[in-house]
């Protein structure tokens, strides 16, 4: 459930609260196991190859097509080395009722990155939106 390793060992994991409607708008992103730095939550509208993702850095880029940046955040060790979302994810994603999107997070991982690349992207999360 988790994205590929980072130099923690472990991945980050991408979960979602409060609902998918649209009128409530209240739906929060949270990654975890993260390393210290930024990271972007962006939103796609395709499943990249089928939801198994293609390569990007040392993770898999899931999610794909009219990517939409929603929100730069920062985890460190003053917040447990997560983040979680704070903007309205509906109006900046140009969410409407039925849509279905991808969300991941990219970040930056640069001390011992297992491939070198120095940056990583947490599992995806697909969203059906309702009204």
């Amino acid at each position: 459930g988790e994205g590929c390793a980072n130099d923690t060992g472990s991945g980050a994991l991408l979960t979602g609260a409060g609902s998918a409607s649209v009128g409530a708008d209240d739906l929060v992103l949270s990654a975890t196991n993260l390393t210290s730095g930024p990271g972007l939550f962006f939103q796609g509208d395709n499943a990249v190859n089928g939801g198994n993702g293609n390569t990007f850095g040392d993770g898999l880029r899931c999610a794909g097509g009219n990517v939409r940046r929603l929100e730069v955040s920062f985890a460190n060790s003053g917040n447990g080395f997560t983040t979680t979302t704070t903007t309205s994810i509906v109006s900046d994603g140009g969410v409407s009722a039925g849509d279905t999107k991808r969300y991941q997070l990219w970040y930056r991982d640069p001390l011992t990155s297992p491939c070198g690349a120095q940056f990583n992207l947490s599992n995806g999360v697909e969203i059906t939106y309702s009204s």
